[in-house]
């Protein structure tokens, strides 16, 4: 089974034109954090929203379980609706619900998605209970069972959840479990640099990224200088998987280097389209393909994603 660990958010998506981008002071193609009140306020400016139960590291659970394979989602929320419906999404797409409602007052978390017409998605969170993730919020158990522990980046913010990360992944690898990593984007790469530095050499297997989010992480110009640098810092690292958007995906293993083409696609919205690469490629470790084969499935999958609004397409996916 792999579980994933992440931020447990309730996406809402809005198709705009781009001059709403400067109207609302938004940071185009880039997730920012935001407050309740700016959460809020960008709500009131989503004239027709559409709701999905979301987070990166959800999103990538539930396609890994879409593919055929065993996933559990591990996050937090309030009990609320919103909470509620979060909980029933992960049940009813048969994944293994292990997440916990937080005690306090907050509200789950939102994701206020605005989509240009490139099919950019410019992402505005509110963490909410999410945000709350502990050490005692963790299935001990389900990580213990697990072949692979999937940690998005996003979620690296506060010290309870990072003490969180640190417990579960030396968990698995006692267990003789892989410990995959995304970095999730180019702004948790700057205010968390050194201290991934840390975690990719002590405990890290398989890392995701963009050649921005790599770049940032080794302070390279560009992606070759970048992969000598993983070479030289991360000597046990398994496989890095840096996503190059529609040029394709370059993978390392072995300090050797495997280039594949993305699978062609008609881009309407960009959302998901880490995720659902993550869950396919972690789909085709978990069932041994070779790594051609686990880079089309992925390929495949951002393809998939990408193609419609949202981050649950209705349209069939084959191989």
């Amino acid at each position: 089974m792999i579980v994933c660990i992440g931020n447990a958010l309730v996406d809402t998506l809005q198709q705009i034109d781009d001059n709403i981008i400067e109207k609302l002071n938004l940071n185009k193609a880039r997730m920012t954090l935001v407050d309740k009140d700016r959460s809020n306020f960008l709500l009131e400016n989503m004239p027709n929203p559409t709701y999905a139960a979301g987070g990166s590291a959800a999103n990538t659970a539930y396609w890994i379980s879409a593919l055929g394979g065993q996933a559990g989602f591990i996050g937090k929320v309030s009990n609320d609706d919103l909470g509620k419906q979060f909980k029933s999404s992960l049940s009813d797409h048969g994944l293994e619900d292990l997440t916990v409602y937080e005690k306090g007052d907050d509200q789950t978390g939102l994701c206020a998605i605005f989509i240009t017409p490139d099919g950019e998605r410019t992402m505005n969170t509110y963490l909410g209970a999410g945000a709350q993730l502990s050490m005692s919020d963790l299935n001990e158990q389900a990580i213990n069972k697990c072949n692979i522990l999937y940690m998005e980046g996003y979620l690296w913010d506060r010290l309870p959840s990072k003490e969180a990360f640190m417990y579960a992944s030396n968990i698995n690898k006692l267990s003789g479990g892989k410990n995959a990593l995304s970095l999730s984007d180019v702004f948790c790469v700057e205010a968390h640099r050194d201290s991934f530095l840390d975690l990719i050499k002590d405990n890290i297997d398989i890392v995701f990224c963009n050649e921005d989010e790599l770049n940032t992480l080794t302070k390279q110009n560009s992606v070759e200088e970048s992969i000598k640098f993983v070479n030289k810092y991360f000597p046990n690292l398994d496989q890095l998987i840096c996503t190059l958007g529609p040029k394709g995906v370059l993978v390392i293993k072995d300090q050797t280097e495997y280039f594949y083409e993305a699978t062609e696609a008609e881009v309407v919205d960009k959302t998901g389209a880490g995720d659902y690469f993550a869950a396919g490629y972690l789909y085709g470790i978990e069932n041994d393909l070779s790594i051609e084969d686990t880079a089309l499935i992925a390929n495949k999958s951002a393809a998939h994603v990408i193609s419609e609004i949202g981050v649950r397409p209705e349209k069939p996916f084959s191989l």
